[in-house]
């Protein structure tokens, strides 16, 4: 009795995976006005996609692993393995995609657990993301392109694979990789893979990368001084060439009153354009500045505007996600230059986070909240104390803000607008990487905090 439960178990998986039938000249009921129109009929002319014998494509239900396996082997013409001997729990050798299953496993493009294929189990956009990228052999890729999906993700390097490649480009700078996808997303995803001419338009990552030195694409860009001027360098990390690809001397100068380009201040990449805080408003007198603007460079052209973005002057913690700035103001306080502080006294300030569209307008009040008074410095002399913009006690990472003041470590998710204290720590330092908050407490001790 057993045995025979398990064979009709089997039996209905594999009834859920039977792929759409193939008709010559498809023509569907339920596609006409459908997005994905287009990118069906195409499969469908080839005979790579067919559908239900009410007539009918269902173009907005999940398509599942063995369905999804069927279609690669058709639109790659894989050729199937002869007299496999692989075993699966779940698909018996008699089953019409055993032999399917059994090609797309060998040639490691989708593989199961445990020996379970999974063939009726719907296919997960993460998922979708890896078997496209390994069908047809596209590079991974580490830059960050979505909100929601971060380094830690199983599938990052795929999902930012087949986005660089024009295959996908997500919704509202999210991807959902949890999400399971329909066939006619599927269908889409696997046309810009065959065909480059239905590929998306050009690529786009939601994710800035904020740094001294930033590494992205092959390059690396940073701000060195020489002893007449500063200089935005970018080299190739291959070869380690370097150019100057901006000089602070050759930039329009209105007298004393802005420092354009300063070593050790922390820039942001978006896309193909370098962000630059830089001092304005300089008091002739004390030569200090009272605010800041930015500069803009495109590191392809070369082209860059100087305060083209109208910002508050004095924003500080400057971040670019998902098509919108984000920086912090003071509510009380104005500390442009206060070398009176010191740094291992535990002193807050209120602070406010806003982001604004990347032209300057609809500026938005996200949160009020304290972080500790203790600044990324520039320069320390004895004479001057030239801090940047930046709070050491505030960063930002993929889509969430971290800060910390004399009560702990706190989190705050951009994606859902919710604060949550992650540690007791009382801080004055900290980093973020991949995986994990690096946090330096006051004695210099550090702690390693999940993120």
């Amino acid at each position: 009795m057993k045995n025979k439960l398990i064979g009709a178990l089997i039996a209905l998986l594999i009834f859920a995976a039977v792929p759409f039938q193939v008709q010559a000249d498809a023509s569907f009921t339920d596609v006409d006005k459908h997005w994905a129109k287009e990118e069906i009929m195409y499969l469908a002319d080839r005979h790579i996609i067919g559908g239900f014998p009410d007539g009918t494509f269902k173009p907005n239900d999940p398509i599942t692993r063995a369905q999804a396996s069927s279609m690669l082997v058709k639109a790659l013409k894989i050729p199937l393995v002869k007299n496999p001997t692989v075993k699966f729990k779940d698909v018996t050798k008699n089953s019409s995609y055993y032999q399917i299953l059994a090609t797309v496993n060998e040639k490691g493009i989708m593989r199961g657990d445990n020996g379970f294929m999974r063939p009726g189990e719907d296919t997960s956009r993460a998922h979708m993301a890896a078997i496209i990228r390994r069908s047809f052999t596209i590079p991974v890729d580490h830059q960050a392109t979505f909100v929601d999906v971060s380094p830690a993700h199983w599938s990052f390097p795929d999902i930012n694979g087949i986005a660089k490649k024009g295959i996908t480009g997500g919704s509202d700078g999210k991807y959902m990789p949890a999400d399971s996808v329909t066939r006619a997303q599927f269908s889409a995803f696997l046309v810009r893979a065959l065909d480059d001419s239905m590929k998306l338009g050009d690529y786009h990552s939601y994710v800035s990368v904020k740094g001294k030195k930033i590494e992205q694409n092959g390059f690396s860009y940073t701000i060195a001084k020489n002893k007449t001027s500063a200089k935005l360098f970018k080299e190739n990390q291959k070869t380690g060439t370097r150019s100057a690809i901006l000089d602070s001397a050759a930039m329009p100068d209105n007298g004393i009153n802005r420092e354009l380009l300063m070593p050790g201040y922390q820039m942001v990449l978006y896309n193909d354009d370098l962000y630059i805080p830089y001092w304005n408003l300089i008091n002739p007198e004390t030569k200090i500045p009272a605010g800041y603007g930015l500069v803009k460079i495109n590191v392809n052209d070369w082209r860059y505007t100087i305060g083209s973005i109208p910002i508050d002057q004095k924003f500080r913690n400057m971040f670019i996600w998902n098509d919108r700035i984000y920086y912090t103001l003071e509510k009380n306080k104005d500390r442009v230059f206060d070398s009176t502080f010191d740094p291992n006294t535990p002193i807050d300030d209120p602070l406010t986070l806003y982001s604004i569209a990347m032209d300057g307008k609809n500026k938005k009040t996200l949160l009020n909240f304290t972080a500790r008074v203790i600044f990324d410095e520039v320069e320390a002399t004895s004479k001057t104390n030239r801090v940047s913009q930046n709070n050491k006690s505030v960063a930002f990472d993929l889509s969430a803000m971290y800060y910390f003041n004399k009560t702990g470590v706190y989190k705050y998710n951009l994606l859902d607008k919710k604060t949550s204290k992650i540690s007791n720590v009382l801080a004055k330092d900290m980093e973020i990487t991949a995986s994990q908050l690096v946090v330096t407490d006051q004695a210099g001790k550090k702690h390693t905090l999940k993120k």
